[in-house]
C-alpha cells in the first residue's frame, strides 16, 4: 500500500480465511479474540493464535487489528483488561472498541495501542468524529447508513482517519442501536451474541416474509468517488463468512483500488463477475447514492448463497440436483427446509456427475425432496496458506487494575417522566415530578412554543443525520437562552453541541453505561450522571451500583426502542405489528426511520424496592410512544408511589441474565 492509496481491510474469522486475505492482497485484517468480538459466533482466535498470526502478517507488511468490541458489564472488565495486555504483548497495529471503558484502560496502560472507534459506536456525522478524536480515536468506522454526500461533508471537516464498510451484510438497524436480540431471549448485539431476529419469518396480516431481512451492501461501482474524496479505509464485512468469500471480496477490491481512473471501468466490469460468485445475497448500494426503496425481498429465503436447485430422488445415503453450475468435491452447500424456516450447510465429500446433474453423498443431515440447495462456497486450493510456525508466545505478566473512584456527589429527583408528545403536557401540568422532554424532527420546532420551558429536562435522539445538524444545534442554542439547564444525551456527538456551554449532562440510555470505568472517562465530559440500559441486568446494575448509586437512573415502565432503522420498508410493513410464533412487535414508521418497540411496555416496579437496596433513589417512566391518556397517567404513577401491582409481559433481562 503506498502512503497516499486506501487500505483495503479484510475480515478473518478463522485462520484460513486470514491467509486467503494476505493471499489475494489485503492491506489489513481484522479478527476477533474468543472473547469481547461482536461476531462470537465466528471461531476467531487465541492469544496463541494472534502472536503467530500477527508475526506472519508483519513478515507479509500487513497491518492486524484487533476488535475488542463489545459492551462490558461490571464483571468482564478484568478479563478484557488482560485481553489488551495480550494484543500490547503481540504487537497489534490497532484496536476496535465500542465500549469507552477500554479507551480509558488503554490510555492509561496500554498509550501505544491505536484505538479505532467500531461502528458499534453509532459515529454518523461530523460532531461524531469531533468528538471520538477528543476521545482519544485515530480512527472512526462510519455508520453503514450514510450517503456519499454525507461521507464527503464529515470528511471535509476532520483530518482523523475514516473507514467505510464496501461490501457484506447489513444489519436492519444502525449498529449500536439494536436491542431487538436481546429483548427476545438475553442474547445482546452489543455483546456479540445477536440471534439475528431480522433475518426471521415475520407474519404480517396473516402474510409470511422475510420483512426485516436486507440484501448485502456492495459499493463496488463507487470506489472512486470513495478514493477521490481521501477515505482512510475500506472495509469488508464478513467473520462469520467462507473463506472462499473473504479471498474472492478481497480479490475484488484489490483490482478496484488498484485502477486508475482512465482503467476503473474495466476494472469495475472484472470485480463484477468476481463478485457474482461471492455466494451472498442479492446486492444494495443501501443509502450511498439514494436510498434503496427495495432493499428487502421478503419472497426470498434469508439465506445466503446462490440457488443452484432443489433436492430430488432423496435416498437413505444421497440425493439428486438437477443444476447447471459446477460441483466440485470442496464445495459447500446449504440445504434450505423453507417451510420450518431451517437450514444446514456442509461441505461436499463425495460426489457423482450424472447427465443433467449430481448425486450427492451425506449422512447425518436431515433433508426431504424439493428442499432448496444454495451454493455458499467454492473448494479452494489451502496448500499455500498451511505451514505457518508455531512459536509459543511469551507469558503476559499479571498488572493491578485500578478501581474507578467518583468524587462529586449527584443530587438526582426520584422520579422523571419523559415524553415524546407534547400534548402530554397538559394531563402533566401539576405534576410534581421532572418531565424529560424528548426531541424528535416531528416535534422540534414545537418546542418554542413550550411556555416555561426552562423547568423541563431536555433529550436528544441517538441518532441525528449530517443535514440535521444544524437544526438541532439551532433549538439547544434556543432553550439554553431560554435557561433550559438539564440535557439527556445517547450519543458522543451530542457533547459537541453543548461546548462552553453551562449545561448539566445526564447520560441517556444509548450512551451506554455498563460498568464503572466507562462511566469514569464520561465524567470527565461533565457527564453527571447515567440511565441505566434498557438491556441490563439486575445485578450488573447492583455491581455498578457500588461506584455509582447516586449517579444511576432506572426506568421502571415504557417501550424500549429495540431497533432504530434507516431503511425504507414497503407500505405493507410501515406502521404495522411484526409477529412470530412467540413475540409480536411493532414498526414504527416516519420518512426519516423505522422503530420497533414491544406490542406491550416494561413494567418493573416491584423491582423498585431491590434497586432501593442497592442505594439507587432516582427512578423513570418513559410515555414515549403512547398517546396522552389520563387513566394510564393514573394508573402508573400509582404503581410508582403506592407500589400497585401491574402484571407485565416482559422484564426485559432485568429478571434474568444479558448474554
Amino acid at each position: 500500500m503506498t502512503p497516499m492509496s486506501i487500505e483495503l481491510l479484510a475480515p478473518a474469522g478463522n485462520q484460513e480465511s486470514f491467509f486467503l486475505a494476505i493471499k489475494a492482497g489485503a492491506d489489513a485484517v481484522y479478527v476477533g479474540m474468543k472473547d469481547f468480538s461482536a461476531r462470537s459466533k465466528a471461531k476467531n482466535f487465541s492469544y496463541k493464535e494472534l502472536y503467530n498470526l500477527c508475526a506472519y502478517a508483519k513478515e507479509k507488511k500487513v497491518k492486524v487489528y484487533i476488535a475488542l468490541n463489545t459492551l462490558l458489564q461490571q464483571k468482564d472488565i478484568r478479563k478484557a483488561f488482560e485481553c489488551l495486555q495480550q494484543i500490547q504483548s503481540i504487537k497489534a497495529d490497532a484496536v476496535i472498541v465500542q465500549d469507552l471503558a477500554l479507551v480509558h484502560i488503554v490510555k492509561k496502560y496500554f498509550p501505544s495501542l491505536k484505538l479505532h472507534a467500531s461502528t458499534q459506536l453509532t459515529v454518523h456525522n461530523s460532531f461524531g468524529v469531533k468528538q471520538a478524536e477528543k476521545i482519544g480515536f485515530s480512527r472512526i468506522v462510519l455508520a453503514r447508513e450514510l450517503s456519499f454526500e454525507q461521507i464527503k461533508k464529515i470528511k471535509s471537516n476532520t483530518k482523523c482517519e475514516l473507514e467505510i464498510f464496501c461490501h457484506g451484510a447489513l444489519c436492519f438497524s444502525v449498529s449500536g442501536l439494536c436491542l431487538f436480540s436481546s429483548f427476545i431471549g438475553g442474547y445482546s448485539g452489543n455483546r456479540g451474541f445477536c440471534t439475528q431476529p431480522c433475518r426471521r419469518l415475520w407474519n404480517i396480516n396473516d402474510k409470511y416474509g422475510y420483512f426485516l431481512s436486507p440484501k448485502d451492501l456492495q459499493l463496488a461501482e463507487h470506489i472512486q468517488q470513495v478514493k477521490d474524496i481521501g477515505i482512510s479505509s475500506l472495509k469488508i464485512e464478513g467473520r462469520m463468512k467462507t473463506s472462499d468469500y473473504v479471498y474472492k471480496t478481497v480479490k475484488a477490491y484489490r483490482l478496484l483500488i488498484d485502477a486508475g481512473k482512465n482503467d476503473m471501468p474495466g476494472a469495475i466490469l472484472e470485480a463484477q463477475e468476481i463478485l457474482k460468485f461471492d455466494y451472498a445475497r442479492q446486492k444494495t448500494s443501501f443509502n450511498f447514492m439514494q436510498n434503496d426503496k427495495n432493499i428487502f425481498e421478503p419472497e426470498k429465503s434469508k439465506n445466503i448463497g446462490l440457488l443452484i436447485g432443489v433436492v430430488a430422488n432423496k435416498q437413505d445415503d444421497k440425493f439428486f440436483i438437477e443444476t447447471n453450475y459446477n460441483l466440485n468435491i470442496g464445495d459447500i452447500i446449504r440445504i434450505v427446509d423453507n417451510k420450518n424456516d431451517k437450514s444446514i450447510a456442509f461441505e461436499i465429500k463425495n460426489i457423482e456427475k450424472v447427465n443433467n446433474g449430481y448425486n450427492i453423498f451425506y449422512n447425518d443431515i436431515y433433508t426431504e425432496n424439493n428442499f432448496e440447495i444454495f451454493k455458499i462456497a467454492d473448494y479452494n486450493d489451502r496448500s499455500e496458506v498451511i505451514g505457518i510456525y508455531e512459536k509459543e508466545p511469551r507469558a503476559v505478566k499479571k498488572q493491578e487494575l485500578y478501581l474507578p473512584k467518583f468524587k462529586n456527589k449527584s443530587t438526582l429527583p426520584p422520579l422523571f417522566i419523559r415524553i415524546d408528545n407534547f400534548k402530554w403536557l397538559k394531563l402533566l401540568e401539576k405534576s410534581k415530578e421532572i418531565i424529560v422532554l424528548r426531541l424528535t424532527l416531528n416535534n422540534l420546532e414545537k418546542i418554542r412554543n413550550i411556555q416555561s420551558v426552562n423547568k423541563y429536562y431536555i433529550e436528544l435522539p441517538p441518532f441525528i443525520e449530517e443535514e440535521d445538524v444544524d437544526k438541532y444545534q439551532q433549538i439547544i442554542n434556543f432553550l439554553i437562552k431560554n435557561d433550559c439547564k438539564y440535557f439527556f444525551i445517547n450519543n458522543i456527538s451530542h457533547f459537541v453541541f453543548f461546548e462552553n456551554k453551562n449545561v448539566f449532562l445526564y447520560g441517556g440510555q444509548f450512551l451506554y453505561t455498563l460498568n464503572s470505568y466507562g462511566a469514569e472517562i464520561l465524567t470527565k465530559f461533565n457527564i453527571d450522571a447515567f440511565t441505566v440500559s434498557w438491556e441490563d441486568d439486575a445485578l450488573n446494575v447492583s455491581e455498578m451500583a457500588k461506584a455509582l448509586s447516586d449517579k444511576l437512573i432506572v426506568y421502571l415502565s415504557g417501550f424500549p426502542e429495540l431497533a432504530v432503522s434507516k431503511m425504507i420498508c414497503s407500505s405493507e410493513v410501515t406502521n404495522q405489528n411484526i409477529k412470530s410464533n412467540r413475540d409480536e412487535f411493532k414498526i414504527l414508521s416516519t420518512d426519516k426511520e423505522n422503530v420497533i418497540i414491544p406490542k406491550y411496555p416494561i413494567t418493573v416496579f416491584d423491582l423498585k424496592s431491590i434497586f432501593f437496596k442497592f442505594k439507587i433513589n432516582s427512578f423513570g417512566i418513559d410515555l414515549s410512544h403512547i398517546d396522552p391518556n389520563k387513566n394510564y397517567l393514573d394508573l402508573i404513577l400509582r404503581a410508582f408511589y403506592n407500589n400497585a401491582n401491574i402484571n407485565s409481559v416482559s422484564k426485559f433481562n432485568f429478571n434474568r441474565k444479558l448474554k
